[in-house]
């Protein structure tokens, strides 16, 4: 092999490297350029999973939403007990809800993330996040209810059941 072709080799290998090697972080959408009606469809689900946090249903009270992707309706039912136990373990852990606010989305294409903080009177967590994932086609793909504790012994653990993919 020539000079020639061992540069076209190297700096093809290295294209290859450096494009496939995408960010490491998603997009986010600043909150004032955010669609309308995606904000107005986050917080519609947002209240009724908060809701869903103080019914006796559950996680079942979110199943007759037409907003419920086939993912997450399946997982629910699949798996009523593992989010009857994490629903009871809820207002235990968070305590009671006072309010809740966006305050970033990221875009990852068909899916935008919408990260809300949750307001609450509990005296033992340092941050609650209610994180959703929304297909912006087919609706809720996601959530995820994180807490941070002030003594720092739990740090942004999801405290629903895990998605299986």
């Amino acid at each position: 092999m020539n000079k020639l072709q061992s540069s076209l080799i190297a700096i093809i290998i290295g294209l290859i490297v450096f494009t496939s090697c995408g960010p490491s972080e998603y997009p986010k959408i600043p909150l004032n350029q955010l669609e309308p009606k995606l904000k107005n469809r986050g917080s519609m689900i947002v209240k009724d999973i908060l809701k869903s946090f103080k019914n006796e249903n559950g996680a079942r009270y979110l199943l007759h939403k037409d907003y419920m992707t086939a993912l997450v309706h399946g997982r629910i039912v699949q798996n009523a007990n593992m989010y009857k136990e994490a629903y009871e373990y809820v207002p235990i852990t968070i305590g009671k809800i006072a309010s809740y606010s966006l305050f970033q989305v990221l875009d990852k294409g068909l899916i935008k993330t919408m990260r809300y903080q949750l307001k609450t009177d509990s005296e033992t967590m340092e941050f609650i996040e209610l994180k959703i994932d929304v297909n912006i086609e087919m609706g809720l793909a996601d959530y995820y209810l994180y807490v941070t504790s002030k003594d720092g012994f739990v740090k942004r653990e999801n405290i629903l059941p895990r998605a299986i993919k």
